[in-house]
């Protein structure tokens, strides 16, 4: 029974000690990742405050007065992400060729930008959660080399491995703390984003049926909300 119980004390600790390094190095890859990322995001900060925002009585007026919606907002100001949306939605018109279920298809395009933005906000909320794992996981695992230091009389080599541990778990708080930021800030410039696109889609719609090119009367808000 002694026998067994030393084998397994000798796995777990040889198991921790061979996750060392994995854990190590994506640690500081992880963190290397969202210090870039706070970077970009300081960026794109600085450039948003810089880049024209969307005049959607502007937009309003353009979808009313035009007879082909494609090529209706060129002269109009449209921020970056609006444009980028518009461009998917003139590509979609121009290939379906008609006006029938344009509801259904704007709301496609709509799903394909949330579903994208989705993703992109994904990377960051999985840093919030496992920077702490993996900053505990660099924390426990010194312990044992420790320990075994101290048992040793080596107080130099216990001090190194807490050293190391404690250090491992500062750089997790920090990569969690600085994804949570990233991720807080890109929430709230999607949500803008997006509401401006359900907007657009809006008057999409309801220059279409000024214009007598699509039945109904039901707008935009209540075919997303049925």
């Amino acid at each position: 029974m002694t026998n067994l119980y030393d084998v397994v004390v000798s796995l777990f600790y040889q198991l921790a000690n061979a996750f060392f390094w994995p854990v190590a190095v994506a640690l500081l890859a992880l963190l290397a990742i969202s210090l870039t990322d706070l970077g970009r995001v300081f960026f794109m900060f600085w450039r948003r405050r810089h880049e024209p925002s969307s005049d959607l009585p502007a937009i309003a007026r353009a979808l009313a007065q035009s007879e082909m919606i494609s090529g209706a907002l060129d002269e109009v100001a449209l921020s970056p992400s609006l444009r980028r949306f518009w461009a998917k939605v003139e590509a979609r018109l121009r290939d379906t060729g008609s006006d029938a279920n344009v509801d259904l298809w704007l709301e496609e395009v709509l799903q394909q930008e949330e579903i994208e933005v989705a993703g992109r906000l994904d990377r960051t909320r999985l840093f919030v959660r496992i920077g702490p794992m993996l900053g505990l996981s660099g924390t426990i695992i010194p312990l044992g080399p420790a320990l075994h230091a101290l048992l040793g009389g080596d107080m130099a080599g216990m001090v190194n491995h807490l050293v190391i541990g404690f250090g491992a778990v500062v750089c997790g708080l920090v990569m969690s703390g600085v994804s949570y930021f990233i991720t807080l800030v890109r929430e709230r410039w999607t949500r803008v984003e997006l509401k401006e696109m359900e907007n657009l889609c809006e008057l999409v719609l309801r220059a279409l049926r000024s214009n007598g090119r699509l039945a109904g009367e039901d707008t935009y808000e209540s075919f997303r909300t049925a």
